[in-house]
């Protein structure tokens, strides 16, 4: 069964921009995809849309065989909880250490007396404060555990935030430009700790990218976007000069 499957979607922003055309894609774990594209072509609006942090208005958006394009509140919250989200800039809280940042994260698995008491005063239990530890050993960031969010570099963020997405035990993992903001150096590691994750625990990963090296050498599967349309879908090895020609037509790398 695909985690996901996406039909006909379309997104029109105020002023007549279509952001997404018609958009059909389906997902099943444990891929490794990479949407690939210029900036304006979709990737971060269709990325965005599997979350509901975008709305669309025509179109489906099926989440383990489940409807959620017209989901609210508690049923939108509790989807929400089964997808991680890596952020670009990250999203951190600055004046948080580290391990409290991640430990946010854990959150979804309290009651919502509970969850209150631990969002107003930042109380959370042993084994919670274990299972978040663990996820900072995962991504190597261990040794910053009691270290302020914003003291760490842009890399070490974002280890914060694949651990933070790790630690809600989501069944899957979705990533917008998560490298756009950081060094090579820096982007291979994140990224190498993400294919790192979708290996060893079997999590589908949807990661949008404007870096085709970096996406023909982790993607398992490739969807390049131009104009809000998919221009192609397969395996990284084919993806050849005509066929970027195509992905980044009239737009930037």
């Amino acid at each position: 069964m695909a985690i996901i499957e996406i039909k006909n979607l379309t997104k029109v922003f105020e002023g007549g921009t279509r952001a997404l055309d018609k958009v059909d894609l389906v997902v099943n774990g444990p891929d490794f995809l990479v949407i690939l594209g210029p900036s304006g072509a979709g990737k971060s609006t269709l990325i965005r849309s599997i979350n509901r942090l975008v709305s669309t208005a025509d179109g489906s958006i099926r989440f383990h065989d489940r409807e959620i394009t017209g989901i609210h509140g508690r049923e939108l919250r509790d989807v929400r909880k089964k997808m991680g989200m890596i952020f670009q800039q990250f999203n951190l809280i600055k004046r948080l250490n580290v391990l409290e940042n991640v430990l946010v994260g854990r959150i979804r698995f309290q009651s919502f007396p509970s969850r209150f008491v631990t969002s107003l005063f930042r109380k959370f239990s042993i084994e919670d404060q274990r299972a978040a530890f663990e996820c900072l050993c995962q991504v190597g960031i261990e040794r910053q555990a009691y270290q302020r969010a914003d003291t760490l570099s842009g890399g070490q963020q974002q280890r914060v935030a694949i651990a933070r997405a790790i630690a809600q035990g989501p069944d899957m993992i979705l990533a917008d430009e998560p490298i756009a903001s950081l060094d090579p150096k820096s982007s291979d590691v994140v990224m190498g700790i993400i294919k790192k994750i979708n290996m060893e625990k079997g999590i589908p990963v949807i990661v949008n990218l404007h870096q085709y090296e970096f996406a023909k050498k982790y993607a398992t599967r490739i969807v390049g976007m131009n104009d809000g349309r998919i221009v192609y879908d397969g395996p990284p090895e084919n993806l050849d000069h005509e066929t970027l020609g195509e992905i980044y037509k009239g737009g930037e790398e």
